[in-house]
């Protein structure tokens, strides 16, 4: 077998195949087999039907994103086989659904193909939804997905619904592994053996935002249902009953985020999760929290827009919202996630910069990243640090807005005695009184400006991959989801001797200047990779900063791969 280290295995065809839980099933293994995973799925917005695919990548070593292209693709059908034979290169694989399927495919050259009878064979066994059961057994067999793991995983998915139904899909498995026997193996590609002693889970990026809240001490959360950002409220609502908070599902989200709002007034840590329609939906109230310096979290699963878009696909094109939606000058934080492991603890992190600071918080995912699933090391609680709001001690008159060195002034909750006060949308003095003076409104501007100057230093430096002080020919400044497939690309493009290093900030607001100003001084010049059409980070950075990258965009729907990155900087190199 080749040394190759990962493979990357793509499942497609018509949504309600089981396309998706294949793939789960096969992730599940691996993880359990000690390799690591990344997945990406994509699927239509429609209820049922429609195209669906499935892509695992595992390996031994990290992985970072979902990868180029597939070695690997399972087609369920003739569409599927269709939307993806342009990827078909020499020396990947095809596992088509024949004879039997609805398609014959014209094997372009140099790939390698094994047809496997998925529907035929299901249909004799009696069911044709173990259609995925009888791909996941061939599957298993050709490439070395390993079989106890999947025995395990498969038994505890089924077993819940009975001895009958485990049993028929176990034994549409063994129909499929027999399938998969039958072949003449001529492909190099086998799943690496995995390594021992690891305490991994597998979790998504949505539901690793949720766990990330949990373990952060969230104790109120209200959200209204929103693709792609729904998962974050699931996982939470499953859990936080077990801490003794509290969650609702909002009648919308304008809403959501003023039941966060009156939660946090009350003095618990509180937070809601939307996509991009409803945080334009929510930006007056953005405006409450800046303007009455309420803490809440809002976590931002960015989705392709304008309007309701692309509901189900990936995009990174909510940062003028982000950090400019609303009226008035209204500051916040902005923070974005890299992966997964990024989804847990910056969500707690978020809640507590939230805290601090008295400030609305944005969160930006997005549509890849929630899906997504990818292997990290099992949380413990004990690493989550709790930081608490300033709490009035009870000494002396309470200004709820009282003028401090740090401009973060007291917080009380409602019912402590001497504490009480107002906190509305208006303008005020210290006390909370509204005034509409020219001179209070400009001392509060500051105030509420100036406490959040201290955060890029709180946050610490914003990461840099390779030397800070290295002179090289291209610098790469990326954020969110993006990072990953920049990580690999510059690894490829160091492999080649050019000379090159990444940028990759997680607070996207207040931008952290002087960071980006000393990067791009040892750089001859720099690339600014975004999923949106505009090139919204590459915009802040001319706005801020002195300097002026070069914006490279792609806005169709999925995310960058690091042979895109490799090309354009050499491409901007030559």
């Amino acid at each position: 077998m080749s040394e190759k280290r990962d493979l990357t295995i793509r499942v497609a065809g018509e949504g309600g195949e089981g396309v998706v839980s294949t793939g789960d099933f096969m992730t599940a293994a691996c993880a359990r087999a000690g390799l690591e995973v990344y997945t990406f799925k994509t699927f239509p917005a429609e209820v049922k039907g429609g195209y669906c695919m499935f892509q695992m990548r595992t390996s031994d070593e990290p992985v970072y994103n979902q990868g180029d292209n597939f070695d690997v693709f399972v087609a369920f059908n003739g569409e599927a086989f269709e939307l993806n034979k342009h990827l078909l290169k020499p020396g990947t694989v095809l596992v088509w659904d024949g004879p039997g399927g609805d398609f014959e495919p014209e094997i372009p050259e140099g790939v390698i193909s094994y047809a496997v009878p998925m529907t035929k064979t299901s249909k004799d066994l009696g069911s044709y939804r173990s259609k995925n059961m009888v791909a996941l057994g061939a599957v298993s067999t050709l490439f070395n997905v390993h079989e106890a793991t999947l025995i395990e995983v498969l038994t505890d998915k089924f077993k819940k619904k009975g001895d009958e139904v485990l049993d028929f899909a176990l034994k549409s498995f063994e129909a499929g592994k027999a399938l998969g026997l039958e072949h003449e193996k001529t492909d190099p590609y086998a799943i690496v053996e995995g390594k021992e002693g690891r305490d991994n889970i597998v979790i998504a990026g949505n539901e690793a935002c949720g766990l990330g809240a949990i373990l952060g001490g969230l104790e109120f959360f209200s959200a209204y249902p929103i693709t792609p950002a729904t998962e974050v409220a699931k996982y939470v609502s499953a859990h936080i009953p077990k801490t003794g908070g509290t969650l609702i599902q909002a009648e919308d989200e304008i809403a959501s985020l003023a039941q966060v709002l009156g939660a946090s007034y009350a003095g618990k840590r509180s937070m809601t999760s939307t996509s991009g329609p409803g945080l334009a939906l929510m930006s007056e109230l953005i405006g409450m929290a800046t303007m009455s310096e309420t803490p809440a979290l809002i976590i931002d699963v960015q989705r392709g827009g304008p309007s309701t878009g692309l509901p189900t696909k990936h995009e990174q094109s909510d940062l003028f919202l982000a950090v400019h939606g609303g009226h008035g000058d209204s500051p916040r934080i902005v923070m974005s996630v890299e992966d997964v492991k990024d989804c847990i603890h910056m969500t707690a992190q978020a809640l507590n910069v939230a805290e601090k600071y008295q400030s609305p918080v944005v969160l930006c995912s997005d549509g890849s990243l929630a899906f997504s699933t990818q292997t990290v090391e099992r949380p413990k609680p004990s690493d989550f640090e709790i930081v608490n709001r300033k709490r009035w001690d009870g000494e002396g008159e309470y200004k709820r807005y009282e003028f401090t060195d740090d401009n973060i002034s007291m917080m009380c909750d409602p019912g402590v005695e001497g504490g009480e006060h107002v906190a509305t949308g208006l303008e005020h003095t210290e006390t909370g009184a509204p005034n509409f003076t020219p001179e209070w409104h400009i001392k509060n501007a500051d105030k509420r400006f100036n406490k959040l100057k201290p955060l890029a230093d709180d946050l610490g430096p914003q990461e840099v991959d390779g030397d800070r002080d290295e002179e090289v020919d291209v610098g790469i400044i990326t954020w969110g989801s993006t990072i990953g497939v920049v990580r690999e690309a510059i690894q490829r493009l160091r492999a080649e001797g050019v000379k090159v290093k990444g940028f990759y900030p997680k607070l996207m607001y207040p931008m952290p200047v002087k960071e980006y100003e000393e990067f791009a001084s040892k750089c001859k010049k720099v690339l600014v990779p975004e999923v949106n059409y505009q090139g919204q980070l590459a915009f802040f950075i001319r706005a801020e900063t002195s300097l002026d990258p070069i914006s490279y965009t792609i806005c169709g729907g999925l995310p960058f791969n690091p042979a895109q990155i490799v090309d354009k900087v050499k491409e901007i190199n030559s």
